[in-house]
């Protein structure tokens, strides 16, 4: 592999701590995530990683750039329907990683027979994950009116977003 081209590849326990600091950096920023900084790496962990969710990472030269989960969007009647969840290192945003993690995804949701992705809370402000997940063929399916609190422009709008993969499993 061109130490300029992405790696996506299935995350590991020795990716961990390099999750840990992606994690960090952008609940930091308190713009993309929910999760405050309350949140600790014991959570992040259990969340993040347990038999139910798949965890990939992005490795560019040999660095952990990026990560994403795929899980159950609900359990037991409503496991057929994903939900996936992404991070790019804050220092190289806006070179398409989050396009391209969200594509593998999609991938890997048909490969596991989901019938479709639902994304519960993008905010509205996140312009280069609007671009991504539209890129990706996801739709805006509904707006949550001050869904998210941004540390920055107060409340703002969050969008649940909707992929059909039913014809495609």
């Amino acid at each position: 592999m061109n130490n300029n081209e992405l790696n996506i590849r299935a995350a590991t326990a020795a990716d961990l701590d390099a999750i840990w600091r992606l994690w960090k950096a952008v609940v930091d920023q308190k713009i993309y995530f929910p999760y405050d900084d309350t949140y600790t790496r014991a959570q992040m962990e259990e969340s993040w990683i347990n038999l139910n969710n798949a965890m990939y990472v992005a490795e560019l030269a040999g660095q952990v750039v990026g990560a994403y989960i795929l899980r159950p969007n609900q359990p037991g009647y409503g496991k057929h329907i994903a939900n996936a969840a992404y991070m790019v290192d804050t220092d190289i945003r806006g070179k398409g990683i989050g396009t391209k993690l969200c594509a593998h995804s999609v991938q890997s949701a048909k490969a596991l027979n989901y019938r479709g992705m639902q994304f519960n809370l993008v905010v509205s402000t996140n312009e280069q994950g609007v671009r991504a997940w539209k890129a990706n063929g996801f739709e805006i399916i509904g707006t949550i009116p001050g869904g998210f609190y941004h540390h920055e422009l107060g409340y703002v709008d969050a969008y649940i977003f909707f992929k059909d993969l039913s014809s495609e499993v």
